[in-house]
């Protein structure tokens, strides 16, 4: 869990679509490490979930949103 908010955090400070691709990247790793070394299974969700999170706001992010339907 520490490593995914000192992750988190450290690629807060840029924020843009490259550094958030490289975090989901980042998180992918930690969650494999994280199954790897038979971390707590509430640790690999967490990770999943932030990683997951990520993803939807980036797709949400190039939507374009209706309004009016």
């Amino acid at each position: 869990m520490q490593k995914m908010i000192a992750l988190i955090v450290h690629m807060s400070q840029f924020p843009g679509l490259l550094e958030q691709g490289q975090l989901i990247d980042q998180l992918t790793d930690l969650e494999a490490e994280g199954i790897a070394q038979d971390a707590p299974w509430r640790t690999v969700e967490a990770i999943r979930a932030a990683r997951l999170k990520l993803r939807v706001e980036g797709l949400m992010a190039g939507t374009p949103i209706q309004r009016g339907q």
